[in-house]
């Protein structure tokens, strides 16, 4: 991250940068004297632009991002706790879908939030392919199939249903994404899952079906068939697949309440 200024024009020494900082890059004396930047500031800054975020008077300057860069919300916009429990709870996995394409603005907007999900120490190193045509759809599944094909006996049933012209990898899905990072990210499963649900419930408040395609990423990342996918996709050799969705307009499939689930196992220590 480059450098990091605070105006002590604009400064009201309320010390919400301090508290915020995960790096503790922000530092004082006593209450009364104005924050300034430790000498690491530059080396362990994260980028995660909290300081920007929780400043009241646009004082804090970051990597040249201000506080102008951020987006102002309303507290009254956040849905409350019920909202969130009945989304939660309704998102159903969908494996029928109708023949209506995704609008690929709605695919775009939904992206949009995923990229604000959490990443381990601001990393941010969540990539997408999207496939939104059936045919392209349908050549990944193909690629799926030739995997499954070596994980034969135990795949026999998905490989029979293929050949008999079923898509038991997605669905009859119109639109898959994948979520993809490169070697280099410090817990790449871990933050594609992440992206990967958000984008979950994104769909399922968009009133749009979705299901996790694990088959496909069970392929993606095996590796008799890691490359063939990688090239379909256009990912290079040091990126892999950490998770994958499917996508479309709910079919057939009705759901009318939420399933059973038994009771929830906590252990407090």
């Amino acid at each position: 991250m480059a450098k990091i200024t605070i105006d002590k024009y604009l400064c009201v020494k309320c010390g919400q940068c301090i508290m915020a900082c995960p790096a503790r890059i922000f530092q004082r004396k006593t209450p009364n004297d104005y924050p300034v930047c430790a000498d690491y500031a530059d080396e362990t800054c994260i980028g995660c632009t909290h300081c920007l975020s929780v400043c009241p008077v646009g004082a804090i300057t970051a990597g040249g991002r201000t506080t102008a860069d951020c987006v102002s919300f309303a507290d009254s916009s956040v849905p409350r706790f019920e909202q969130i429990a009945n989304l939660a709870r309704s998102r159903r996995s969908i494996r029928s879908y109708s023949d209506r394409a995704v609008e690929t603005g709605t695919v775009e907007q939904m992206l949009d939030v995923v990229r604000y999900a959490p990443t381990a120490h601001n990393g941010l190193p969540v990539k997408w392919a999207a496939l939104n045509v059936r045919k392209k759809v349908l050549e990944l599944a193909a690629l799926t199939a030739e995997w499954a094909k070596t994980q034969l006996p135990k795949s026999a049933l998905l490989v029979a249903e293929w050949e008999r012209g079923g898509d038991p990898f997605f669905r009859g899905a119109p639109c898959v994404v994948a979520a993809y990072t490169d070697e280099t990210a410090t817990w790449p499963a871990m933050d594609a899952a992440i992206a990967v649900e958000t984008l979950d419930l994104c769909a399922t408040a968009k009133r749009l079906g979705s299901c996790w395609a694990g088959y496909f990423i069970h392929a993606a990342q095996a590796k008799e068939s890691k490359k063939a996918i990688n090239d379909f996709l256009g990912l290079k050799d040091n990126e892999t697949v950490q998770g994958g969705l499917m996508l479309g307009h709910i079919g057939t499939v009705a759901y009318q309440r939420i399933p059973y689930r038994p009771e929830v196992s906590v252990r407090w220590v």
